[in-house]
């Protein structure tokens, strides 16, 4: 017999970067053999969580089996007398498995199917039979496969090509995912904050944002959530702050360990939704102790910007009209990130980051056609970070964390284009989250407490606002001041408790259970912190005369006609919510069920609601390479603070009208009851989904097919008497068909390592409300001229968020040797259209209409590359260098919606990043 060793295949290089801490033990003596074959093969968006103890392997591999789902068969003489260092936290199965191997002399190769082989290089011998392992099979048959969840990690986050500074900037390629029309123009190249997400068709703010299991939305008012570097409020009817966002957090992706993804088949564990939920978990302590810092610099020197030949003169001026364009900019963000051991059972991560914009933009001053100038300002947009994370080991079976988190983005405006007053805005967020694990025989509890606040606050120069007409008739500007001090807020307290079974047969069936409870409290305000003045003046003579015979005419010519005012006050609401959740994973055979039901109760619309959450997959061949897949699923929206607001805003102004000799002419006190009095239903969204999963070599290929219609969408409608009122009567129905291919394991060319990711999807959705804001929005009666035929104007293609089809490919190289990554994405955008009012009229029998034409909006093509190199400097010390081009080849579209205004896609950008790592 002659002894043959089967060569060990090398380790996934994200393996060795994640599982650092290794190191450390090796640097104590430890040996180690061990072969990360099937890594790639094991990761699934799904990990678990892990609590091995050192000691007998027998028992660690059955332990990592009871929690993993895989089942063990073949011959178990291989584990005895070895024993493992243990390990915990929560892993896929191959990072689990490369953990329980460090020091037993195993490796691992990949078996047939989902199942892999451990080995003991001691005793493989070729005889004239062949290759004889004597081997122990783990086969993962018991873990199902979903479509719906995707995954990426901290490595992905920091090495991928295109922009990544904001959450909503990782979900690129995402095929389910749509961004709003307004993302990426010319007109917000500087601006900081996130983008917002459509998930098959929903409305943005329709999402559920998660950190480290704490709910992380802003449901004060969401949707009315584009920048707002003017007109920050309307005071005339007082609606709420506008400029916000769906996520209370504007968390820097450098803090984050992972973010999954979940946009259709919706575990039962998550509610208050209709689009889907975005669960990002922050990075936590793996025993290795490191100090990162890093600075990133963007400008606009080095990119390109494309505007209208009108406006050639102007942009070559630095110019930017009605904030159409940001022609002149620095984007600065320096990030500290580390890790820090405290005790032999507790450490700790954190981050912190400032993003600094500062831009200049121009405003025309101008009544009717009269123009005054321009007013030119100085933006600073600036966002704050912080977060940090403890993780403390309290014995084998309990594991205590906490998170810390904060953020507030603030920057400065004009009132508007007519009074000139200054403001700051900003949007604050803070929450600290604790969360307990207890591993069981039986299986594994959580319990998350969390409390968190976010506001949005008003900071202007004056809260009084005037319009002089002396100034106009002497041909001055008559407008100045602006619109006080207004501040909105919500705080939220939840307790979330989970409890997940391990598996168990009865008879041939396998189950797996979960259940949970959770109970959420929030306390809400909108506040006017001073009286909000209006002041109008006219002239007391006709024509404005010399009334006073003094020479000049003046203010002394002038005298108040009218005076409007909202008067200080606050109105505050509490509510509260509770949630029940049930689910159990069936395995027979070849097929695994998923049968779900959940409950909500929200005090706010006194709504009990029922979401049953299915699905069902079947292993076509029984050899886990083919899978059909379909699920029927329910899921309910948000409900939002603005409900209430809008019902007692009206009450808090009063107009005053006076005479020219200054005597009070007559009061006007606000009695609007306006919402409110509704009654309404939570909305819903029905959804089906049928898909295939394929396993083609290294390769998964899944084809997906996903309708969503959605019911009881809240809008805004009018009584006789012209008063508001909210109902239900919104509903959309969108389609989205995607196709994927994703790279399992890494391709090999030479010393190179190569993941991929391709997708193309085609969404269509067709929605009743013209806004994408349908809380605020009204279904429109009346009827408009569209494509030869009369139609409601609700029934024109939809406003936003609407691109209808979108390929992604993205790939990333790693060349270990060198330290380097080369990443690449690719972008394809179908325009999309909308309608438009062409301010022609068309005339029959039954009346006149406004005609309606298509905009239709070039395709765009973008590809975005990037190289990030980490040399080694000193001993210990890490340099980082990334480099990163977006829209290599300068392609842009015109997305101008009229001949008034002036939009263009961005052009080719550049960004510079350095740091290093202690």
């Amino acid at each position: 017999m002659t002894l043959s060793y089967l060569p060990k295949r090398r380790k996934n290089a994200r393996t060795a970067l994640s599982l650092l801490f290794v190191n450390t033990l090796l640097a104590g003596g430890v040996g180690m053999t061990f072969s990360s074959v099937a890594y790639a093969e094991l990761v699934t968006a799904e990990t678990h969580y892990y609590k091995i103890p050192a000691g007998s392997l027998v028992k660690a591999v059955n332990a990592f089996a009871a929690v993993s789902g895989m089942y063990l068969g073949g011959n178990g003489e291989l584990l005895k007398g070895k024993n493992t260092l243990g390990f915990e936290g929560e892993y896929s199965e191959g990072q689990a498995l490369d953990l329980l191997l460090i020091g037993t002399g195993l490796s691992y190769e990949l078996g047939e199917g989902r199942s892999i082989v451990l080995i003991d290089s001691n005793v493989i011998f070729e005889d004239d039979s062949g290759v004889n392992l004597s081997p122990l099979l783990i086969r993962a048959e018991q873990t199902p496969v979903t479509i719906g969840a995707s995954q990426l990690d901290a490595d992905q986050i920091e090495s991928m090509a295109g922009e990544n500074g904001n959450l909503t900037d990782l979900l690129q390629g995402n095929g389910a995912v749509r961004y709003s029309l307004s993302s990426g123009s010319s007109a917000n190249s500087a601006t900081m904050r996130p983008d917002e997400v459509s998930i098959h068709g929903q409305s943005h703010y329709q999402n559920s944002f998660i950190i480290d299991g704490m709910s992380a939305n802003n449901d004060l008012n969401p949707g009315d959530s584009e920048d707002t570097f003017s007109n920050p409020i309307n005071p005339s009817n007082l609606g709420m702050l506008s400029g916000s966002s769906s996520q209370s957090f504007y968390i820097d992706p450098s803090a984050l360990e992972s973010v999954t993804v979940y946009d259709s088949n919706v575990p039962v564990q998550y509610g208050g939704f209709l689009g889907g939920v975005i669960s990002a978990k922050l990075k936590r302590y793996d025993g290795e102790d490191y100090l990162s810092l890093k600075y990133k610099i963007e400008r606009d020197e080095w990119d390109e910007m494309h505007a209208d030949e009108s406006l050639e003169e102007d942009m070559a001026e630095g110019d930017s009209i009605e904030a159409d364009y940001t022609p002149e900019y620095l984007k600065q963000r320096y990030t500290i990130t580390g890790a820090q051991g405290i005790t032999d059972k507790l450490g700790m991560t954190f981050t912190a980051s400032r993003a600094n914009s500062n831009f200049d933009q121009s405003y025309v001053k101008n009544i009717g056609n009269t123009i005054y100038g321009k007013q030119g300002v100085s933006y600073d947009d600036t966002v704050d970070d912080f977060n940090a994370r403890f993780d403390y080991k309290a014995n084998e079976d309990l594991d205590i964390s906490m998170s810390i988190l904060y953020a507030n983005r603030y920057h400065d405006g004009i009132t508007n284009a007519s009074y000139d007053g200054a403001f700051v805005k900003s949007h604050k967020a803070s929450g600290i989250n604790s969360e307990v694990l207890y591993k069981s025989d039986a299986g594994l509890l959580t319990a998350t407490l969390s409390y968190n606040e976010a506001s949005d606050v008003l900071s202007s120069d004056s809260s009084t606002y005037t319009y002089h007409y002396v100034d106009f008739y002497n041909g001055n500007w008559p407008y100045s001041g602006s619109y006080g001090n207004v501040n909105q807020q919500q705080n939220s307290t939840e307790l979330k408790i989970d409890w997940l079974q391990n598996a168990f047969n009865v008879g041939d069936v396998k189950h797996r259970i979960q259940a949970g409870l959770e109970l959420s409290y929030r306390k809400q305000f909108y506040q006017v912190n001073d009286d909000i003045v209006s002041e109008n003046y006219q002239c007391i003579n006709a024509g404005c005369g010399d009334t006073n015979s003094d020479g000049i005419i003046d203010y002394d010519d002038e005298y108040l006609r009218i005076l409007n005012m909202v008067s200080a006050n606050k109105f505050e609401k509490t509510s509260h919510s509770e949630g029940l959740y049930f689910s159990d994973n069936i395995k027979i055979g070849d097929w695994d069920y998923y049968l779900g039901l959940r409950a909500d109760y929200n005090s706010t619309l006194e709504n009990l609601d029922f979401s049953p959450r299915t699905s069902v997959t079947w292993d076509v061949f029984s050899d886990d390479r083919t899978h059909l897949i379909a699920g029927a699923n329910r899921y309910y929206g948000r409900d939002f603070f603005r409900y209430e607001v809008n019902s007692q805003l009206r009450s808090w102004r009063s107009m005053y009208r006076y005479n020219t000799d200054g005597s009070l002419n007559r009061v006007t006190v606000y009695d609007d009851n306006s919402f409110y009095d509704y009654e309404l239903d939570t909305p819903y969204s029905d959804e089906l989904v049928f898909g295939v999963v394929q396993r083609i070599g290294k390769v998964d290929a899944t084809l997906k097919f996903v309708n969503r219609e959605t019911r009881d969408m809240v809008t805004r409608t009018e009584t006789a008497e012209g008063l508001d009122y909210y109902d239900n009567s919104g509903q959309s129905s969108t389609d989205t068909i995607s196709l994927e291919f994703k790279t399992r394991q890494p391709f090999e060319i030479g010393e190179t390592q190569t993941n991929a990711k391709f997708t193309i999807s085609y969404q269509e959705s067709k929605i009743n409300v013209l806004s994408d804001v349908s809380y605020e929005d009204s279904i429109s009666s009346e009827e408009v001229y569209y494509k030869g035929r009369v139609i409601y104007e609700s029934q024109l293609p939809k406003m936003d968020f609407n691109i209808p089809f979108s390929i992604a490919l993205s790939t990333e190289t790693s060349f270990p040797e060198w330290r380097l990554i080369w990443a690449n994405s690719i972008h394809v955008k179908a325009g999309g259209t909308i309608a438009q009012d062409t301010r022609e009229d068309y005339s029959d029998s039954s009346g006149n209409y406004d005609i309606y034409d298509d905009i239709d909006f070039d395709d765009l093509i973008t590809l975005n590359t990037s190289f990030e190199w980490k040399p080694h400097l000193l001993d210990e010390v890490e340099g980082y260098l990334k480099v990163s081009i977006n829209n290599v080849f300068d392609d842009y579209i015109n997305r101008s919606t009229s001949t008034s205004t002036f939009s263009y896609s961005k052009g080719r950008s550049t960004s510079l990043e350095v740091g290093m790592r202690f």
